[in-house]
């Protein structure tokens, strides 16, 4: 009977193992949409060519627990003496024509993901540089608390582009010819 009852624990055991690693722990369980306390933000990757900009900004989750980010976050930046103002942003879509817009983005604690805002860098038409911002205000699709991230991008009269969160910490296929990490 001890026998037995050693085998039914050790084969559930056993399956409730291989259970968690094909689902993935219920730690890493991305249901709940990524908010701001849970992330960290950071400018990270910046480049300029062509008179035009990308600048890459990295959430790192910081919490003890997954979350998710979709879609496009929403920009605000700051300019002089650190007034925030609305910034003018398209929202661009990266990838194939028939493919989704973009994806819900799975963050496991310490883990990263991204997303680009493109712009000119020179003023053509006053054939000048721009002014630069001094901060990005980030706010998660979903959440109203923006992140605030020291950021000094070209603030041209064209305004911003920016692309849907991806998975990791750079976007190795951006449709930028500026950068490409």
């Amino acid at each position: 009977m001890r026998i037995a009852r050693r085998v039914t624990v050790a084969v559930v055991a056993a399956l409730s193992a291989m259970s968690l690693a094909a689902t993935g722990s219920s730690n890493t369980s991305a249901s709940a949409p990524c908010r701001s306390p849970q992330l960290q933000l950071a400018a990270t990757l910046y480049g300029e060519a062509g008179g035009q900009f990308v600048q890459t900004f990295t959430f790192t989750n910081v919490s003890r627990r997954a979350c998710r980010v979709a879609g496009w976050p929403k920009l605000r930046i700051e300019v002089r003496q650190h007034r925030a103002v609305a910034a003018r942003v398209r929202r661009v879509v990266q990838g194939q024509l028939h493919a989704p817009p973009f994806v819900s983005v799975p963050i496991a604690p310490r883990g990263a993901a991204s997303f680009d805002v493109y712009g000119p860098d020179w003023d053509f038409r006053g054939n000048r540089s721009c002014p630069r911002t001094t901060a990005a205000l980030v706010t998660l699709p979903g959440d109203t608390t923006p992140l605030r991230v020291t950021a000094r991008m070209p603030n041209c009269p064209g305004g911003f582009e920016i692309a849907p969160v991806i998975a990791g910490r750079t976007d190795r296929q951006s449709w930028s010819f500026v950068w490409q990490p």
